[in-house]
C-alpha cells in the first residue's frame, strides 16, 4: 500500500516506521518541522505541506497516515475533513486536534463518504485489554466481582491542554474495560481556574454501573505513566503503562493475584497499522465513533466542574441531513417569534394610515408558514434515505 505523512510528531513517525517495515511504501510526506533536527533516515524526502490537496485525487497515495505536526489546530482539522470527504482512508493520532466541534465535523465527513478513518491510541492496542473487560463483565475467578476501576496519571506538566489530551486517551481505555461510560462527574479545585486541572479527578459510570475514578498527580518513583488497577472483592489487578502508551516491561503486572505475565510480541504502531490495512481491505471498521465519544467525555469535564454534580453524556452524531434540520428548526423559531408579531404591528399601522391590509395577513401568514412547511422534503430530494446506522 502507498501511504503518504501529513504532519511528523512521535506517533505519526511510529506509525510510518511501521508501515516501511510491513512492506509498505511512503510516497508523499509533508509538514516535518516537528521530526526535529535529526530526522529518521527513511525521511528523506522534500516537505510537500504546501501541496497537501494533490493528496485528494488519490493518484499518489492510498492511504494518508496524519500526526499534529506543527499546523494550527484548524487546518490540520480541515486537512482531515477534506481527505475523508475525498474518500481517502486516514489513519490519524490521538487526539490529532483539541476541539470535540472539529471531531464532529470530520464524523460528518466520514459518515457522508464511506471512507475508512480510524485513530491511533496506543492504550487500545494493548493485547490484554480484552481479558481486562472480562474480568469487569464477568468478575474474576479466584478475586470475585468487580468492585471498582481506579486509574492514575503521573504527569510533571499538569496544565489544563496536557491533562485533557491525557485524559482522552486514557478514558478510550476505561470505556472498553469498563463498558460504554455515559456518566462523568469532574472534581478539582476552583472551577475554571487552569490551576484547578493539577490534581483534577474525575468519576465515570455507565451501564453496567462500575465506579471507575480517574485522577492526575505528580509523578512518584517509578515517573511519569498511566496506572490502571481493576478492584476486586479480594483483590486487586494492576496494570502500568509507561508515557508513550505502552506496557511496562512489557508485560501487565499482576499484583495479589500471582498471575502470570504476558509479554507483547508487537508493538502498538505495528498493531495499529495491520488493523488500518485490513480495514481499508474489507472497506469498513472506522474507530473514529470510538475516539469522538472519548472526545465528548474530554470536553464535559469543563462542564462538570462548572455546574458542580454528575452530567449525561448523550450519543450524538452529526450528518449533513441533521445539520439541515437543524437549521430549519432553528428558521422555524424565526417564523413564529419575529414574523408574526411583525405581521401584526405592521397591519396595525397600515390600518392607522387607512390602508386595508390587516384583513390579509393571516392569509400572508398561511402562505409563508406553507412554504416553510414544504422546505422540510428538501432533505429527502437532497440527500435521500438517511444511511443505515453503523455497527462500528
Amino acid at each position: 500500500m502507498k501511504f503518504a505523512l501529513l504532519g511528523a510528531d512521535v506517533e505519526s513517525l511510529e506509525l510510518a516506521a511501521a508501515a516501511l517495515s510491513a512492506g509498505h511504501e511512503l510516497r508523499w510526506q509533508g509538514d516535518l518541522g516537528a521530526a526535529g533536527d535529526a530526522p529518521p533516515s527513511w525521511l528523506s524526502g522534500a516537505d510537500e505541506a504546501d501541496s497537501w490537496e494533490d493528496l485528494l485525487n488519490g493518484d499518489i497515495a492510498d492511504a494518508v497516515i496524519v500526526g499534529q505536526g506543527l499546523a494550527d489546530e484548524e487546518l490540520r482539522g480541515r486537512q482531515v475533513q477534506e481527505l475523508v470527504r475525498f474518500g481517502l482512508p486516514v489513519l490519524a493520532v490521538f487526539p490529532v486536534v483539541p476541539s470535540v466541534l472539529t471531531y464532529f465535523e470530520i464524523d460528518m465527513a466520514r459518515t457522508e463518504s464511506g471512507a475508512v478513518l480510524r485513530h491511533y491510541n496506543p492504550l487500545v492496542m494493548w493485547e490484554e485489554l480484552g481479558r481486562f473487560a472480562e474480568w469487569v463483565a464477568g468478575g474474576h475467578p479466584e478475586l470475585g466481582r468487580i468492585e471498582q476501576v481506579v486509574a492514575t496519571r503521573s504527569l510533571v506538566e499538569r496544565d489544563r491542554p496536557t491533562v485533557l489530551w491525557h485524559f482522552a486517551r486514557d478514558v478510550e481505555l476505561l470505556d472498553r474495560v469498563a463498558g460504554r461510560l455515559n456518566r462523568i462527574g469532574a472534581h478539582a479545585g476552583a472551577a475554571g481556574d487552569e490551576a484547578s486541572y493539577s490534581g483534577l479527578s474525575v468519576q465515570l459510570l455507565g451501564p453496567g454501573d462500575v465506579p471507575v475514578r480517574w485522577n492526575v498527580e505528580p509523578p512518584g518513583g517509578a515517573g511519569e505513566g498511566l496506572t490502571i488497577s481493576l478492584v476486586f472483592e479480594r483483590g486487586r489487578v494492576t496494570a502500568e503503562f509507561d508515557p508513550a502508551g505502552e506496557a511496562i516491561d512489557p508485560a501487565t503486572k499482576l499484583h495479589e493475584s500471582g498471575g502470570e505475565a504476558i509479554v507483547l510480541d508487537q508493538l502498538p504502531a505495528a498493531r495499529a497499522v495491520d488493523a488500518f490495512v485490513a480495514a481499508v481491505e474489507r472497506g469498513g471498521d472506522s474507530t473514529w465513533p470510538e475516539a469522538l465519544h472519548a472526545m465528548e467525555l474530554a470536553d464535559s469535564i469543563e462542564i462538570s466542574l462548572r455546574r458542580g454534580r454528575m452530567i449525561d453524556i448523550h450519543e450524538q452524531q452529526l450528518t449533513e441531513h441533521l445539520a439541515f434540520k437543524g437549521t430549519m428548526a432553528a428558521l422555524g423559531c424565526g417564523v413564529l417569534v419575529v414574523l408574526v408579531p411583525v405581521m401584526l404591528v405592521g397591519g396595525w399601522i397600515a390600518g392607522v394610515f387607512g390602508i386595508p391590509v390587516a384583513q390579509f395577513w393571516p392569509h400572508a401568514l398561511l402562505a409563508m408558514l406553507v412554504i416553510f412547511l414544504g422546505l422540510q422534503l428538501l432533505p429527502k430530494l437532497l440527500y435521500g434515505a438517511p444511511p443505515p446506522k453503523s455497527e462500528e
